[in-house]
């Protein structure tokens, strides 16, 4: 009996336990929560529309107060959550798509980076898990012929929680609703869900780039008095008058502002030398997919796949958090191959089996590159 649960489930256990690891080995206590993101769960709606406040509003249903024991529940939850929604996925996909070395390869890519779950453990709260977690559920409807026009209902929720999904992970998913739309040539039907999709999202965005702060704020001080009053985390006065400009400042403002001081040539040049040579495999990949592919619809969304990274430039350019855009980077290119993959791309299945096949013949490279990049888990904040 057991052994036959085991061999069906045997894929969804063994990525559930190594994720479950990595979050019992980075996670923090309560206290060594950081302060800095937490700020962004005080939020609500209650004196008008504000940028990555759909969190708080949606606490602020159930409690008048915001604790650090709520909020440690709350993200260690949404956690779990993730770790359990990535191995039900992860497992189904390696059963289901035909080269399965190359469907765990990019599954171990993407939990095995140093900037998954371990960042996102050691810095409990961040709303990126969110976001994530989103859009694994929203690719999943996205199979189903109904549930698929949720999909934009989903992906303005990511917005809402935080405004950088624009930037992140809503690009594979654009990309994935574009491909279904060339493939499957039903224009009527998936050119909705596209325009439906892609109009709400820009709309919603510019809103969203203009609002920095609610407007039934009068002042920065009187935002902070809101703050200390609903907070029950150890948030000083001096501490919030000192972060909240840079954070709810003048959308524009802010921007031509703080541009040049988020610039760190020493991080982008650390970023660089880790994660350049699993980029350019990435790259590599689609390049030769698209060489091998037939048709120019579909030629054009492995185009996109391919230069789906220069997406995140602003996310770059007006946030110092560059590990973060980097790990969605990351993230975000092994769901556009895992998604080629479960479609049965002929020219991205080729190209896949042609890198397994190389580095399964070099396996010292992998090993290698491996340790190369562990030995930065400082650099990474880890």
């Amino acid at each position: 009996m057991l052994r036959k649960i085991y061999d069906k489930t045997k894929y969804e256990i063994c990525i559930l336990f190594f994720l479950l690891a990595q979050l019992i080995a980075f996670v923090p206590d309560k206290e060594g929560m950081p302060l800095w993101q937490l700020l962004t769960y005080l939020g609500d709606y209650s004196h008008g529309y504000m940028p990555r406040a759909f969190l708080g509003e949606i606490i602020s249903w159930f409690s008048d107060t915001v604790s650090l024991e709520l909020l440690f529940g709350l993200s260690l939850t949404v956690l779990v959550l993730l770790c359990v929604a990535i191995a039900l996925v992860g497992g189904y996909l390696i059963r289901h798509i035909e080269n399965k070395s190359a469907v765990t390869a990019i599954i171990a890519v993407m939990i095995g980076s140093p900037i998954f779950m371990p960042l996102f453990s050691s810095w409990l709260g961040l709303m990126d898990v969110y976001l994530i977690l989103l859009t694994i559920i929203a690719f999943t409807l996205n199979e189903n012929k109904v549930l698929r026009f949720t999909v934009p209902i989903i992906a303005l929720l990511c917005t809402a929680i935080h405004h950088a999904y624009l930037f992140l992970y809503m690009v594979p998913l654009a990309i994935a609703l574009l491909y279904d739309l060339f493939k499957n040539k039903k224009y009527l039907r998936d050119g909705l869900l596209c325009s439906v999709t892609y109009v709400s999202l820009i709309a919603f965005g510019l809103i969203t780039v203009k609002t920095r702060t609610a407007d039934g704020f009068s002042s920065i001080d009187e935002m902070v008095d809101f703050m200390l009053e609903k907070s029950e985390v150890p948030l000083s006065r001096e501490w919030l008058q000192s972060v909240v400009p840079n954070e709810y400042t003048t959308g524009v403002d802010y921007i031509s502002e703080t541009v040049t001081s988020t610039m760190s040539v020493f991080n982008l040049l650390g970023i660089v030398a880790i994660f350049a040579p699993l980029l350019l495999l990435f790259a590599f990949g689609w390049i030769k997919a698209i060489k091998h592919s037939a048709d120019k619809g579909e030629k054009f969304a492995l185009f996109l796949c391919l230069i789906h990274p220069i997406s995140s430039v602003p996310a770059y350019i007006f946030g110092l958090n560059w590990n973060r855009w980097t790990s969605a980077i990351i993230t975000s290119q092994c769901i556009l191959y895992l998604f080629m993959l479960y479609r049965k791309n002929e020219a991205v299945s080729a190209s896949v089996e042609k890198i397994t096949g190389f580095f399964k013949k070099h396996l010292a490279i992998v090993v290698f590159y491996i340790i190369y990049v562990a030995s930065f888990a400082k650099l990474l904040g880890m």
